[in-house]
């Protein structure tokens, strides 16, 4: 399955978390933040490959987090056979 999370218009940290909460259907225990991200990505049970859409020119708060929420996707991604990452701006 291809699954696309535009984060495009995302501000901060905290809207990028929370879209993310809701995208994947995270449960309420979910932390969000980039430690539990990855604990749920490396046990992601479908097939799926993730397309980020990232904003060419994103806000600064979004700026210095894009890049460690991208490596967190990626290292998943090496622990979890069952998930692709692509990016696209």
């Amino acid at each position: 399955m291809k699954l696309t999370l535009d984060l495009r218009t995302l501000a901060n940290p905290a809207a990028i978390q929370e879209y993310l909460t809701e995208a994947l259907s995270f449960p309420d225990y979910y932390g969000k933040n980039l430690d539990a991200l990855h604990d749920m990505l490396t046990s992601w049970p479908y097939s799926t490959n993730f397309v980020l859409r990232f904003p060419s020119a994103p806000a600064p708060e979004a700026a210095a987090y894009l890049p460690r929420l991208l490596q967190v996707f990626e290292d998943s991604a090496d622990e979890n056979h069952s998930i692709q990452i692509s990016v696209r701006r």
